[in-house]
């Protein structure tokens, strides 16, 4: 298996949760991916972001296919989550997204049953791949390293039953403690965020009157990561058209009918 993290790195993920893979995609594949991102900026009527596509490998084949299985994102995923290599690598979830202007983005908070459609207490990783340069006038992503532990449990509690971007609303409490421990890393193209299944993070957006507010925005390419042991119950996606709850462990989702909405990365990939 190939090693692309630093022995250091890796030891910092363990214990906190989160870091920064510098150039983890580069090369054509990225100037693909910067082209072919603009087929994915379809306009959403939210505010919080001015594009959003789910499952953009099934969208445009070329190149988050690719990315998302056969990219040194696969070799970062495997490196970080031992298990795939009994289990199997899977994607759960992909999404591209791009913000603009006066776009919020999304507060604190743990992805939801549909952006992370698995049982709760389940191990993964989010690779989240910055396309466009990520300032200090925001744009990015922020995380609180550490904030995936037990210790946070109450914040998870506070988001189950409500809206996930309004923890300030919900907890100001817990909002301001993740605040305070809050990192909003600059990136280049190609740098990579990558943080446990139950990092808080929360987008960070553009500084008032900023060049980059101003500017063409800012898009990402994230990828959410897991073993085959991973079972889906408690977790929502889109069957024939419809929203329905998902039973049983990733890798027997075909058999059990869920048919396409995962991927299995091949063993024969990075």
């Amino acid at each position: 298996m190939s090693c692309i993290i630093p022995d250091e790195q890796v030891f910092e993920y363990r214990e906190q949760g989160t870091i920064v893979v510098k150039n983890l995609l580069s090369g054509d594949l990225l100037e693909r991916a910067k082209r072919s991102s603009t087929a994915l900026e379809e306009k959403i009527p939210v505010p919080t972001f001015e594009s959003l596509a789910m499952d953009a490998w099934k969208q445009r084949e070329d190149p988050f296919l690719e990315i998302a299985t056969r990219s040194p994102l696969v070799a970062a995923a495997r490196q970080l989550i031992p298990e795939s290599r009994e289990e199997g690598l899977f994607v759960l979830k992909d999404a591209f997204f791009k913000s603009v202007g006066a776009n919020q983005g999304c507060g604190w908070h743990v992805d939801d049953k549909f952006f992370w459609p698995a049982a709760p207490n389940t191990s993964g990783i989010n690779i989240w791949v910055a396309l466009d340069n990520v300032t200090s006038d925001g744009g990015g992503l922020a995380v609180a390293p550490g904030s995936h532990t037990s210790e946070f449990l109450g914040a998870r509690d506070a988001l189950a039953n409500g809206d996930t971007c309004a923890l300030a609303q919900i907890s100001p409490e817990w909002n301001a403690r993740l605040e305070a421990m809050r990192e909003t890393p600059t990136l280049q193209p190609g740098d990579a965020i990558i943080h446990t299944r139950y990092m808080f993070h929360r987008s960070d957006p553009f500084r008032d009157g900023s060049d980059a507010q101003r500017g063409p925005g800012v898009a990402r390419y994230s990828v959410r990561y897991v073993p085959g042991s991973t079972r889906l119950d408690g977790g929502f996606g889109r069957v024939d058209g419809e929203i329905t709850k998902l039973t049983g462990t990733i890798r027997d989702a075909n058999t059990n009918g869920f048919h396409g909405l995962f991927l299995e990365v091949p063993l024969s990939t990075p």
